[in-house]
């Protein structure tokens, strides 16, 4: 087992805060939201918080398009 994958199984078990916050949220106010995380990311010193609200909102995002895949199938 890598590093890459012991990583990979924490993030998994890790339980996001922000998951629940943003799963509630519409697609167009997530997208929103994701722009300001990342340009806030790329401009100032990346904090926790920030990173893991990013990835729970891209997690949604992903959620959600397999969800429209899985209902045009």
């Amino acid at each position: 087992m890598s590093p890459a994958d012991v990583l990979a199984i924490l993030r998994k078990l890790t339980r996001n805060p922000y998951l629940d916050h943003y799963e509630r949220m519409p697609e167009y106010e997530l997208v929103s939201w994701k722009y300001v995380f990342e340009a806030s990311i790329a401009f100032g010193a990346p904090s926790r918080e920030k990173l893991l609200r990013l990835r729970a909102i891209e997690r949604t995002l992903k959620n959600l398009d397999g969800d429209r895949a899985s209902r045009a199938a």
